[in-house]
């Protein structure tokens, strides 16, 4: 896992859970997926370097998979699963061959 994370950047954070709005972290292909089929798929190959969204399945709204991702899942498993259960978005633009900036969104409180 590779996500940019300063102290700044925690601070950010922080504002973000509390106030809403949009966040933006730098993360490594491997924080999408494991291996990097997704880059092929029809819908995502035009869109990786404009942006595309990878929503994840409706099983996050589950207390065992909620469970599961802040017990195993990695730190940007934990960041994806909060933005999504506040109704949020998250929007991927490949900037390098193994880097990704992800912006995070929800509406402002």
């Amino acid at each position: 896992m590779g996500i940019a994370y300063s102290e700044e950047k925690k601070k950010e954070w922080e504002n973000f859970k509390t106030n809403g709005g949009s966040i933006t972290f730098e993360i490594d292909s491997t924080d999408i997926s494991s291996t990097k089929e997704f880059e092929n798929f029809p819908s995502i190959k035009p869109n990786l370097t404009t942006g595309f969204e990878l929503p994840p399945t409706t099983l996050i709204h589950t207390p065992e998979l909620q469970a599961l991702i802040q017990t195993r899942g990695s730190e940007w498993d934990f960041i994806m699963c909060r933005i999504y259960l506040a109704g949020g978005k998250v929007i991927y633009k490949r900037i390098s061959t193994d880097k990704y900036e992800a912006t995070c969104t929800i509406n402002a409180k």
